[in-house]
């Protein structure tokens, strides 16, 4: 009976398929687009200031209103003054990188919809050096990090421009952050007027 999985597996998702190809005159939005768009950061560190970023997400519509995509996203974290060693310390900006698989449900069909959503994957904290603000000789260095973290998000799409806001839950050693992003939508427009 194992041997017959993989098969039933195929024939399901062909299955699937065509019934997706046939249906596809009852779709309003064509199903792939790609977005591109800028961040504001925002970390949870008090160590840190605001920072900025961009990000790029290909998205497959299984539906019109339930979305899969993968998102790769950078953010720039500044700089920020501490004491530190019983020193005045500065802190190098770092960039933290993350590449995501997402998940996002549209509430209604409508031109401007509001969405809810998750991403989940890898996220990446670059080196960093803290330094002594009087002479600048380093203090310690920082190597890079690799975590596995997750993000919740709510946005609104209106048109072909995109809005969210997002809390990266980031893991040990990088920065939680919350992101705030404005992109645009390539592809995805509308069959029906």
């Amino acid at each position: 009976m194992n041997k017959y999985i993989p098969t039933l597996i195929l024939l399901l998702m062909s299955h699937l398929g065509f019934g997706q190809m046939f249906n596809q005159e009852q779709r309003i939005f064509a199903p792939f687009k790609v977005d591109l768009g800028i961040n504001l950061t925002f970390p949870t560190n008090p160590d840190l200031t605001i920072g900025g970023g961009a990000f790029v997400e290909a998205r497959y519509g299984i539906t019109d209103q339930l979305h899969v995509g993968l998102n790769l996203g950078s953010n720039i974290l500044g700089e920020g003054r501490f004491i530190l060693q019983n020193r005045d310390a500065n802190i190098n900006a770092q960039a933290i990188a993350n590449l995501s698989l997402t998940g996002e449900y549209h509430f209604n069909t409508f031109n401007t919809r509001p969405y809810v959503g998750m991403t989940t994957g890898m996220y990446r904290r670059s080196d960093y050096f803290i330094t002594d603000a009087a002479s600048g000789n380093v203090i310690t260095h920082q190597g890079s990090v690799v975590n596995f973290g997750f993000a919740p998000r709510v946005g609104l799409v209106s048109g072909k421009f995109r809005l969210n806001v997002a809390y990266n839950f980031t893991g040990s050693g990088i920065t939680n952050f919350i992101n705030l992003g404005l992109g645009m939508q390539i592809g995805g427009s509308r069959y029906i007027n």
